[in-house]
């Protein structure tokens, strides 16, 4: 499910108030992470917090909380359950928050504990997209094809110069690395799909907003 440009899953529960999601599993279990608003809101996560295993955490409730340089917010629980099991792959890898939610970013596995009584207060994807939709406007969340690792805000600045620039930065980089770059140079646009063909990197996506130009780059040459 796509709204506003961010990315959801369907096969997911929301509990849009605390920009959470519960996934309930064959065998019994539910694994919980946050959605896209949260993964959005601030910037790349740096760094995160658990509950320990073991601990039962009502609706409602901190399971832990995750924190970037622009925001810290708490991961409350979309459900009642004790936790099994948290994301340990996350500590060497905070940023899996932002990129892969859903998937290998997920928060936690419990045993729900009022699966019966808490079923109605999380939605599906079609109930929860209104809601989504108002929490992405309040927060003026801004969703890209891939969450970026730098951002380049280059305003006023010839798109010549800009890409003296992003090569620099690129040169230091791994391959795989993803750039947000903004710039208000009217010729920006003919100037990056030159330089797209010239290092061989790929322009994901490229966004017009007024008279800014959004685009988001990969490396994806050594």
């Amino acid at each position: 499910m796509i709204i506003s440009n961010c990315r959801f899953a369907d096969d997911v529960l929301y509990d849009t108030a605390s920009n959470t999601w519960v996934r309930f599993n064959e065998d019994g279990t539910a694994t919980v992470g946050i959605n896209t608003i949260l993964a959005w809101l601030g910037g790349p996560i740096d760094s995160l917090s658990f509950k320990p295993v073991g601990a039962v955490v009502e609706q409602g409730r901190a399971l832990g909380a995750v924190e970037s340089p622009r925001h810290f917010d708490t991961v409350r629980s979309p459900i009642t359950g004790k936790i099994l099991e948290m994301n340990e792959a996350l500590a060497g890898n905070p940023r899996l928050l932002n990129r892969d939610p859903y998937g290998d970013g997920w928060f936690a596995k419990l045993e729900p504990l009022k699966r019966q009584q808490e079923i109605a207060t999380v939605k599906s994807p079609a109930m929860a997209r209104d809601e989504l939709q108002a929490r992405i406007a309040e927060l003026k969340i801004r969703c890209f094809a891939e969450f970026p690792d730098n951002e380049m805000y280059e305003i006023g600045t010839e798109c010549s110069a800009v890409l003296v620039r992003l090569d620099e930065l690129l040169s230091h980089s791994p391959t795989g690395t993803i750039v947000h770059m903004v710039s208000d140079d009217p010729s920006s646009e003919v100037e990056m799909i030159r330089w797209s063909d010239r290092t061989g990197n790929q322009v994901l996506e490229t966004r017009r907003e007024g008279n800014l130009v959004h685009y988001v780059v990969k490396k994806t040459q050594p």
